[in-house]
């Protein structure tokens, strides 16, 4: 938590030094993580272990990715990769990183999951946000299935929890109008911190949660479910986040856990008219 502290002081600082008063500088949010280990350097992750045949696994990832990494990460044992397409970054833009990397997963066989780190302190509405991601996508040939939204690190996030509900049902409405299936990605602290609990977001909403000790190796939870408490509307989680921090293929990844089972054959990622396909693998638990 220290180190997280002073990670965060250190960015807000250097953001006071480099831009003018009169410009609003909204706040500082993780690119990625749900927790920011800046002063770890990520080492190989151990190898997927093969004892578990019930779980299948994945990486989470906001950086670009090539071909031939995707190719080494799927002959490492991973099946699936999850992808950021929206940037948080000041006012919140579509990630354009997200095109390439999907049609590069699809090309190495790899299914794509999609999630979003959206801005709530945005002067652009939760479901504007969407909007970018899915016409975003669209614009060059790939269909959104579905959608993972981050809800993470309660201090980049008004402290209004009914502010910060009414953001994040922005997004769910709007995935729901194009279709999409809705996941939540975040922890039982987190959730609580930012929504309060909020316990009425659907049934139909599915849940990937993150539970680490810290990043890099040493950082690792168990690779199972065996650690989910449930909280808000949820029972049973569909993915679980357990590593941060570490490298696969020379990429630096986070590391997630699935049901095996419960994702789409990659083979069925592009439609009959040429269109990838990105989401909708995960199905739930």
């Amino acid at each position: 938590m220290l180190l997280k502290s002073v990670a965060f002081i250190s960015v807000l600082a250097v953001l006071a030094q480099s831009v003018p008063a009169s410009v609003k500088v909204l706040p500082f949010v993780d690119s990625s993580l749900p927790v920011k280990f800046r002063q770890v350097i990520a080492e190989a992750a151990p190898k997927v272990p093969a004892y578990l045949a019930s779980y299948a696994f994945g990486v989470d990832l906001s950086v670009p990715v090539s071909t031939s990494q995707l190719q080494c990460i799927k002959q490492a044992g991973y099946a699936a990769v999850f992808v950021r397409a929206y940037n948080p970054a000041g006012q919140g833009s579509f990630d354009q990183n997200a095109c390439n990397t999907i049609q590069n997963a699809y090309y190495a066989g790899l299914g794509t999951e999609i999630y979003m780190t959206p801005q709530p302190s945005s002067s652009k509405q939760g479901y504007q946000q969407l909007d970018e991601v899915y016409q975003g996508l669209n614009n060059v040939g790939i269909t959104v299935r579905s959608i993972w939204i981050q809800v993470t690190s309660p201090t980049n996030w008004p402290a209004n929890a009914n502010s910060n509900v009414n953001f994040i049902n922005s997004i769910v409405s709007r995935a729901r109008q194009y279709g999409m299936t809705v996941g939540i990605y975040t922890s039982y602290y987190d959730w609580n911190q930012i929504t309060n609990g909020w316990s009425s977001i659907g049934n139909d909403v599915l849940l990937w949660y993150w539970n680490v000790l810290g990043g890099g190796v040493n950082g690792e939870t168990p690779a199972s479910f065996a650690d989910f408490r449930p909280f808000g509307c949820w029972t049973a989680a569909s993915v679980k986040q357990f590593a941060q921090v570490e490298q696969v293929c020379q990429v630096t990844v986070n590391r997630d856990v699935y049901v095996a089972g419960s994702m789409l054959k990659a083979a069925d990622a592009v439609e009959e008219d040429g269109k990838i396909y990105t989401g909708g693998y995960i199905t739930g638990k």
